[in-house]
C-alpha cells in the first residue's frame, strides 16, 4: 500500500520540480528583461495625438492624486476622457477639483450610463472610444487607481513606432498602506503573476496600462468583440493574437497601485481575478490550477508524507520528500528575490510597508500558495461574480446573462451632480445616448449627446 503511494507522490512531485524549475528561469529572464528595458531611453513624440481614456467609479484610495498625475504627463499633444457611469457617482467631485484646477491638457467628463448587456467597465470604454475623432492617433487606457509618473505616457506609447509593435501593455506593482496579512498576501500574489511576463512571449494585454493605435483598434473590431463580455483587456487580447498582431510589454510603465483590503474585501478582489482568468483565459487558468496544485500535493504532502515515514522508519523515502518539498520553497525564494528586485526599479518612493512585503514574499512561500490555490480553485464554482457593486453572471462563451446593481448608500446620500458645479447646460434630458461634458484647463465647456434629436 505504501509503495504506490510513493510513486505517485515522488510522480507529481517530479512534475512540480520541473514546473518550478521553468518558473524559476522564466523569472531570471523576465529580471534581465526588466533591468534592461530601464537602460534604454525612450521618446514618444513620434505618437501623434493620443487620447487618454480613464474609467471611473466611486472614490477610491489616493484618487484625486492618480487622476492629477495624469493631467500632468510630460507629453505634449494628448487629452484626457474621464468615463463615468452616472452624474451621480462621486468620482466625478474629485475630476471637478481637477478641472478647477486649470490644467494645461483637453479634459472631458463622460457620463457613459448604465450598461445593459456588457461590464460596466467595457460599456463606458466602448462609449468613449466611439466618439474619438479622426484627429486621434493612439488610445491610451488607463484605470483609476493606477499612479502613474510624469513620464509614463511618453514610454509607453514610444516602442509604437518600431515597426513589429502594435500595442504595449504594462502591470501594476501594487503599495499596500498597511503591512496587514490581507495587503502582503495580495501583494505576493500580484507579485508573482507580475513576475511570469518577460520579452521572450506574447504579452497579455493588462487593461489599467495598455495602449493601440486607433486604425488598429478599429481594425481589430475589439469595441464589437466586447458587447456581452465582462473582460475588457482579456478580450482584446483574445482580438489581437487572432489577428497575429504583437504585443510589447514595457517594464518601464509599470504603475504603482495602493491597497488596503479587509478580508472579504482581498478574498472578492482575488476571486474576481481568478473568476475573470477563467472563463476569458481558460487554458492558462487551467494551467495555473494544474501548478498550484501539485505544488500543494508536493510541499504540503511531502511534509506530512516526510513525517509518517520518519516514524515508520523510512528514513531514506522520508528525506526525499522533506527534500522535494524544501526545495519547492527554495526556488520559490529564489524567484521572490529576484521580482523584488526589479521591484525596486517600479517604485520609485519606497516605504517601510513595501519593505515588510518584501519579506514576506520572500518568506511566505507555504501561505502564499496555499491562499492561492485556493483563490485559483475557487473559481471553479459558480457563475457569478460581484464587481463594483454590480452582480454579473456569465453564460456559455464568457457571454453576460444577467447584470444586478445594488447601489452605494454612500453615493445615494450625498449626490453630487454635475449641475452642481457647472455652468448650466443648455439641454434638461437626454433620453439615448451618453452625454458628455467637456472641458479645457481654460474653464471653456460645451455638451453633446450622442443624438442631438434627443435634446429635449
Amino acid at each position: 500500500m505504501l509503495t504506490p503511494l510513493l510513486a505517485l507522490f515522488f510522480g507529481t512531485a517530479a512534475f512540480a520540480l520541473i514546473a518550478s524549475i521553468a518558473l524559476t528561469l522564466h523569472a531570471w529572464e523576465h529580471r534581465r528583461y526588466a533591468q534592461g528595458s530601464f537602460r534604454e531611453e525612450r521618446d514618444g513624440s513620434g505618437s501623434g495625438h493620443v487620447a487618454v481614456i480613464v474609467p471611473c467609479k466611486g472614490v477610491e484610495f489616493s484618487l484625486a492624486d492618480n487622476l492629477r498625475r495624469l493631467l500632468v504627463q510630460d507629453y505634449e499633444d494628448y487629452e484626457v476622457h474621464f468615463v463615468v457611469e452616472s452624474a451621480d457617482d462621486l468620482a466625478c467631485s474629485v475630476i471637478r477639483k481637477l478641472i478647477a484646477e486649470k490644467p494645461k491638457v483637453a479634459v472631458q467628463l463622460i457620463v457613459a450610463g448604465r450598461a445593459t448587456n456588457c461590464g460596466q467597465k467595457i460599456h463606458n470604454l466602448s462609449v468613449a472610444t466611439g466618439r474619438l475623432d479622426a484627429t486621434v492617433k493612439t488610445i491610451v487606457f488607463v484605470d483609476s487607481d493606477a499612479a502613474p509618473e510624469r513620464d509614463w505616457l511618453a514610454r509607453l506609447v514610444a516602442p509604437l513606432s518600431k515597426c513589429n509593435v502594435n500595442a504595449v501593455t504594462s502591470y501594476r506593482w501594487l503599495v499596500p498602506r498597511r503591512a496587514t496579512l490581507e495587503n502582503l498576501l495580495l501583494c505576493s500574489i500580484n507579485a508573482t503573476a507580475m513576475g511570469l511576463v518577460c520579452s521572450r512571449r506574447q504579452a497579455v494585454l493588462w487593461g489599467g496600462s495598455w495602449t493601440v493605435p486607433q486604425n488598429i483598434f478599429s481594425g481589430a473590431e475589439i469595441r464589437n468583440a466586447w458587447q456581452g463580455c465582462l473582460s475588457d483587456d482579456l478580450i482584446a487580447s483574445q482580438r489581437m493574437d487572432r489577428m497575429r498582431l504583437n504585443v510589447k510589454f514595457e517594464p518601464q510603465c509599470v504603475v504603482t497601485s495602493s491597497v488596503d483590503y479587509r478580508g472579504m474585501e482581498m478574498w472578492e478582489f482575488l476571486r474576481r481575478q481568478c473568476f475573470v482568468g477563467r472563463w476569458y483565459r481558460t487554458r492558462t487558468w487551467l494551467l495555473s490550477l494544474v501548478c498550484t496544485t501539485v505544488s500543494m500535493i508536493t510541499f504540503w504532502g511531502g511534509l506530512i508524507l516526510a513525517l509518517v515515514l520518519s516514524i515508520s522508519g523510512f528514513q531514506i523515502a522520508a528525506g526525499s520528500s522533506l527534500a522535494a518539498a524544501c526545495s519547492l520553497w527554495a526556488m520559490a525564494a529564489v524567484r521572490a528575490i529576484w521580482r523584488q528586485d526589479v521591484g525596486r526599479l517600479f517604485v520609485r518612493k519606497q516605504t517601510t510597508e513595501l519593505e515588510r512585503a518584501r519579506i514576506f514574499d520572500i518568506c511566505a512561500y507555504p501561505l502564499v500558495l496555499t491562499v492561492c490555490w485556493v483563490g485559483i480553485l475557487s473559481a471553479t464554482v459558480g457563475r457569478s461574480v460581484w464587481w463594483r457593486g454590480i452582480g454579473y453572471r456569465i453564460g456559455k462563451r464568457g457571454k453576460l446573462m444577467l447584470l444586478s446593481q445594488e447601489d452605494c448608500p454612500s453615493e445615494n446620500e450625498s449626490p453630487c451632480l454635475l449641475s452642481d458645479w457647472m455652468p448650466q447646460p443648455t439641454f434638461s434630458k437626454v433620453e439615448d445616448g451618453p452625454a458628455t461634458i467637456a472641458l479645457t484647463g481654460q474653464n471653456h465647456w460645451q455638451t453633446e449627446t450622442a443624438d442631438r434629436r434627443n435634446v429635449a
